[in-house]
């Protein structure tokens, strides 16, 4: 069994290793952002995250599974799970799948 200390030498590594991976990806996105195309698909994909969470949350909200939905938009389970990763979203798919949500798409520009 370990003791006290060598617990907490193990959370110090463990938390300086985090740092040293967290800052290695923060220096790698900011040079692949310096790129204009990889910043036009990184900001696409973006949206498409951003999209896809609240997509999840809708169907959670709605206490509805994946397949559920997936059966109402006449689809399958694993589809509606990649619609949930940010893949394959269409405004008509948004809109159907709000709709089998029980709700409604208000796009906003801001």
């Amino acid at each position: 069994m370990k003791t006290d200390n060598t617990v907490k030498e193990d959370v110090k590594t463990v938390i300086a290793n985090f740092d040293k991976l967290y800052s290695e990806r923060q220096e790698n996105r900011k040079k692949l952002l310096s790129n204009p195309k990889a910043r036009q698909v990184y900001n696409e994909t973006d949206i498409a995250i951003q999209v896809a969470k609240v997509l999840s949350k809708a169907r959670k909200e709605s206490h509805l599974t994946q397949t559920e939905i997936a059966k109402k938009l006449h689809t399958t389970q694993s589809s509606l799970a990649r619609i949930e990763n940010g893949q394959n979203i269409t405004l008509n798919t948004l809109a159907s799948f709000a709709a089998a949500c029980g709700k409604a798409v208000r796009i906003q520009l801001v």
